[in-house]
């Protein structure tokens, strides 16, 4: 798994999309030029950590999938919370022994 600069900016383009947002109206939401936000979604420009963080938040998404297009996959997540749930209710059983 590799970062891709111009699939990174491609994912911030598809997002913004989604919302039917322009470039500038993104960017001032998220107090940056037009221009900055521009070059990261055609994949000339990276952007600092706190950027990365405010677009996943921004858009609801987790950093991993902006960074490398990785979706969490909600079903396993959940199997593995109805796992540690199990195991803990079994600790509690025992501990009221």
């Amino acid at each position: 798994m590799y970062f891709n600069q111009v699939e990174f900016g491609k994912r911030i383009r598809d997002e913004r999309a989604k919302l039917g947002m322009t470039q500038e109206e993104l960017a001032d939401d998220l107090n940056i030029s037009h221009g900055h936000l521009n070059k990261i979604e055609k994949g000339k420009e990276g952007c600092s950590i706190d950027l990365l963080l405010e677009l996943a938040d921004y858009f609801g998404v987790s950093t991993d999938f902006l960074l490398v297009g990785k979706r969490i996959d909600s079903m396993e997540i959940k199997a593995r919370l109805q796992g540690v749930i199990s195991n803990l209710s079994g600790v509690l059983k025992e501990l009221d022994r």
